[in-house]
């Protein structure tokens, strides 16, 4: 046995105990750059790009995101609905803070334009802001998403008299912070589902913080991972 491990010294070749442990941290850090893991923990290596599609109670959307730059920086787009009667197009911009093999912690800054249909019919632009924390390990990674989103809306009042009609314009703050717990897993580098229970609290604080939603993702992605 000694003059098999010399042998293997001798000749570069690692011991058993090296090669057994390389091999483990090999594993828990093959699907570290899964494209799944872009979409729920934020951000794009550079010449990578990542998209998903996801559907559930009561959101619904899309995001595309590619990575232009160091420290993870990524621009795309981002669509969302809720019962198809809000809708929410905007552009996004992600930069990670912590990129490590096992945490990931992104932020991420989205600009875009809310449509909300129906009785209650609102229009404005729209900013939100995302902390993303995910934790990779072997093909699993659960994550958190902090959001705050701020619309600023019209109302436009008519006032009908004898003398002629009268319109006003005012302006009004909503105010929507949400947060969704789940877990992704890549299926490969390329492909992964993720899961994600979302809350979310419209036209806070005034009104009563709304029922949990659901949601099933498929994410997608390529470039050199």
């Amino acid at each position: 046995m000694l003059a098999v491990v010399l042998l293997s010294l001798s000749l570069g070749t690692p011991a058993p105990d090296r090669a057994d442990a390389d091999s483990r941290v090999a594993r828990r850090t093959r699907f570290a750059d899964a494209a799944v893991f872009d979409v729920v923990g934020g951000g794009s290596r550079p010449r990578t790009w990542a998209g998903r599609v996801y559907g559930g109670y009561p959101w619904l959307g899309a995001r595309g995101q590619v990575g232009v730059g160091g420290r993870g920086l990524a621009v795309g787009v981002d669509v969302e609905a809720a019962r198809l009667r809000r809708f929410r197009p905007a552009l996004l911009v992600a930069l990670r803070w912590v990129d490590r093999p096992r945490v990931r912690l992104s932020g991420e800054l989205l600009l875009g334009w809310l449509v909300q249909t129906g009785e209650l019919s609102r229009r404005g632009p729209n900013v939100e802001l995302q902390l993303r924390l995910a934790f990779p390990t072997g093909r699993a990674a659960p994550y958190l998403m902090l959001g705050t989103s701020h619309t600023l809306l019209t109302d436009r009042t008519t006032v009908i008299t004898a003398a002629g009609d009268t319109r006003h314009l005012a302006f009004r703050h909503e105010w929507m912070p949400r947060a969704t717990i789940g877990v992704a897993v890549a299926i490969t580098r390329q492909i992964g589902l993720e899961l994600g229970v979302d809350l979310a609290w419209y036209d806070a604080p005034r009104r009563t913080p709304s029922i949990p939603g659901l949601h099933v993702g498929l994410a997608f992605g390529g470039g050199p991972r």
